[in-house]
This record gives structure tokens, sequence and C-alpha cells, in this order.
């Protein structure tokens, strides 16, 4: 680590430690190769003194030096010990009643950063990617246009579009009021800048419900103004927000045991030299790319690739709002002990007998129940039922031309998935094919491909076991 990233980290745990934040004293910030600044067992506890035993506590982040919407409501920090300040907000009265909760956020980010040394939180924002820095803190929505290509034919490439529209959007209706009312310095509020905020939003901010006690969420709610949900808006939590995400780490986030914080509670066991993780949950590779910037790697222990099937809701269906936004399609069965995503969607919903028949292994159960549900006639639909009601095992004949239209109509969606890829490939991606990219030539475009590759995988997968004919 360079000398002035030392300083800024050292400055940012004093900082923390002064407003009640621990971190653990057998930890470090350090500078990964690969995952970049990140917390590790110091090398030194070899000497004579053993690592942290599985439980140890490696964060303590109180309320008091969280950055959100909270702060913006009364123009500086929170705290459950004591009675919230009665101020004006951050900014206008009319940009607090008529902004999103968590576009204020955004915006309270800028103004603090804005202030520079003046802000409270000047230890944290120093340690954070800078505005400057596009290459920093860019998530794929905000990559130069000749990366964002490499993701075409893609989820990802799908959701950039969505991504880049909400944001102007935002922007735009926020600073139209900050202008409007003459809020001072409202040109400095820039486009970039939100851009900035909401990516350190996106990738570093936690879910206040999760990392908030219940007498922290009592407080809050009674702050929180009429129609504003306590999930309506994200909290960054500086020196927590250091740590990697690792899918596989066994970790408490404990609000209980000190109700002003949230404490990161490690259950794996670690060795000096090791680097220390977070868990941000079960997101797949399209999830993390999106929201976070990286993608993790295929392994025999481990898998997260999976392509996500959007649901087309309908607003004369009064059970729309009860289903999953989209559905999983995955690289190895859903049921696979690799396949951790899926496994947990089959925990919420495991499917009947049709949609864990073999070919269907790879697609989340319940698209395939939601496609019979569509496209069975009610002679298939009366089978069906005594076939998934009853005890015996073997599937009616009636239901062969169901389950074959079902397999019809998820075959075409691969294929046409399959294809619209390879129309956006690269050299090498397939032979006979026209290519519109060259071989990838930076980080983002590098993964990009890596990204792009396990997609194509996916679907042949998909597509082999559904048809039974190698692709």
């Amino acid at each position: 680590m360079k000398e002035s990233d030392k300083q800024r980290f050292d400055a940012l745990v004093q900082w923390s430690r002064q407003h009640g934040a621990e971190l653990h004293p057998a930890l470090e910030v350090y500078q990964d190769h690969a995952t970049g600044f990140s917390i590790r067992v110091k090398n030194s506890v070899s000497d004579g003194r053993p690592p942290p035993e599985p439980g140890f506590t490696a964060f303590t982040c109180p309320i008091s030096t969280t950055l959100s919407y909270l702060n913006a409501l009364v123009d500086g920090p929170t705290s459950l010990s004591s009675s919230l300040p009665e101020r004006p907000g951050a900014f206008s009265p009319r940009f607090m009643e008529s902004v999103p909760p968590h576009v204020i956020g955004r915006f309270f980010l800028v103004k603090e950063y804005l202030k520079g040394d003046d802000s409270l939180w000047s230890p944290y924002i120093a340690t954070l990617p800078q505005p400057a820095q596009i290459h920093a803190w860019a998530l794929p929505a905000f990559w130069p246009e000749d990366d964002a290509d490499y993701l075409q034919g893609t989820n990802a490439h799908v959701a950039i579009d969505e991504i880049q529209a909400n944001v102007k959007r935002e922007f735009k209706q926020a600073r139209r009021v900050l202008k409007e009312d003459n809020f001072p310095g409202w040109q400095d509020y820039t486009q970039m800048l939100y851009k900035w905020a909401f990516c350190l939003f996106t990738s570093r901010s936690f879910r206040p419900s999760l990392m908030l006690s219940t007498p922290a969420k009592e407080q809050v709610s009674g702050l929180l103004p009429a129609g504003c949900e306590i999930d309506d808006f994200s909290i960054l939590q500086p020196l927590f927000d250091v740590g990697n995400h690792s899918m596989t780490s066994q970790y408490t986030w404990d609000v209980d045991s000190d109700p002003n914080c949230c404490q990161l509670v490690c259950q794996d066991a670690y060795q000096p030299g090791d680097q220390v993780y977070n868990n941000y949950g079960l997101k797949t590779n399209s999830e993390l790319l999106l929201a976070y910037g990286f993608i993790l790697p295929e392994t025999e222990a481990l898998h997260n690739d999976y392509v996500h099937v959007r649901k087309r809701q309908h607003s004369d269906d009064d059970t729309a709002s009860d289903k999953p936004k989209d559905f999983l399609i995955s690289l190895r069965p859903m049921s696979h002990p690799s396949s951790l995503a899926g496994l947990a969607r089959l925990s919420v919903s495991p499917g009947t007998r049709l949609s864990t028949l073999p070919r269907f292994a790879h697609f989340e159960p319940a698209l395939v129940d939601d496609l019979a549900s569509v496209m069975a006639a009610p002679e298939e639909q009366q089978a069906m039922d005594q076939w998934l009601s009853g005890d015996g095992a073997e599937q009616p004949s009636e239901l062969a031309p169901l389950v074959a239209r079902i397999t019809g109509a998820l075959a075409g969606k691969l294929q046409y998935d399959y294809q619209r890829l390879m129309e956006a490939g690269f050299e090498g991606e397939e032979e006979g094919v026209e290519s519109r990219l060259s071989e990838p030539a930076n980080r983002h475009q590098q993964l990009a491909v890596a990204y792009r590759r396990q997609c194509e995988k996916v679907l042949l997968a998909a597509l082999e076991r559904l048809t039974g004919e190698a692709v």
C-alpha cells in the first residue's frame, strides 16, 4: 500500500474509533492486487499471539458514523443515545418533501464531499474513490461505451439501459428543485457527482432493516416523513464497508449486543495474512456485476452463473406481486450443491413433480410451473392436478404434449438468447458469426468477456439438458 493510502486509512480508523467504532486489533487494512483495499489478519499475529477465533467481532460501526438520508433529515450525525436535534434538513423544505429518500441520501453525500475538510465525514470520504477517478468507481452502467458494448446480448446490458435512464431522471428532477429554490452552490451538484454518489451507495451501502437494532428502527420510524419506509433508502457504514464479499463466508450482523451499533461477527477461521470477508448475500454474477463491478469465478465447489428471465407482469393479475420478478437458469442443476443462489430459490419454492423433471433441472421450478399454468389445456390441467396431488410417480401420458410444449418454449428462449449473444460477440466466440467486437483491451472489457462466456455456458448447458442433445 502506498504511504499516502496508508495515511488515509489510518486516519479513517482513528476517526472511527473516536466516534465509537472498532476494528479488531488483529486486523488491518491493506491493498490486495485483486480486490483492492481490503481487511486481513495481521501477519504479526503469528508472533506469539494466535489469530482470532471463529466468532470474533471484526468491525463495530455505531449509528453516529453512518451516512444516509437520515443525516440529510437533520443535516448532521444521528445517534440512538441522544434526542435528535431539531433543525432544518440539509436541503430546502421543498427538496426534502418532493425528492425520493434514496436520491436525497446521494445528494447529501455530494454535499459532504463538497464541504471538503469541513465535513464530519471527511476522513471517510477521503478513503472513497474520488469523483475524478472514474475508473475506480464507475459501475458497468457508467463504463465508457466501448467497454459497455462487450456486455451486449446479456442480462447486464438490458439493465444498464434502465439504470442510466433512472439516474438521469432522478438527477434532473432533484437538480431542478435546487436551482428553482436557489439553493447555495446548486451549480456544484453536477451529474457526474450524482453518478459517483449513485455508484458508491450501490456498491457500499446496506439496508437499514438489517443493520439497525429494534430501538434504532423505532427511533428512525419516528423521524421518517409519512409514506417513507425504512428500506426506501440505504446507509453507508464507514470502515465496515472495507470488508469484501465472499458468498461462502459465515457471518452475523449483530445489532442486539449493542443497540447503538452494528457488529460484523465472523464465524470462519482465519490465519495470519488471510483476507477477512463480509457476505453481501446470495447474489448472482449478473447482480454482482451491476452492483459491485465483479463476478465470482466458477469452481467445483461454487458457481454463481445464472441467466435471469424476467417475468412479464400483467395488470389484471391479482397475484402478480406475490411472484418473483425474475426466474433463474443455472449453469449447473438448481439443486446441485454448488448452486448456492439456486438452492436459496428452491428453499422458498421447491417446485412440483412437473417442474422438477430431469429435463428442467437447470431451470428455476417456478418458471416451469408458471409456463404450465399458462399453457395447459383444461383437460391437461385436470390431469396435472391429479398427478401432483396423487401418489403415482409416473408422468401421465396425457401430460406428454404439455411437457413437449413447455420444452419447446424454453428451448426457443434459450436459442434466441444464445443467438443474440453470438451476434454481439467477438472473434472466436462462434465460427461463422461476423465479429462486432475486438479482443478485450482493458480490465472492464476482460471482465465483460468473462461474464458473457459464462452466460454462453449457462445457455448451452441448459439447452443440452433440456433437449437431450449435445449443442
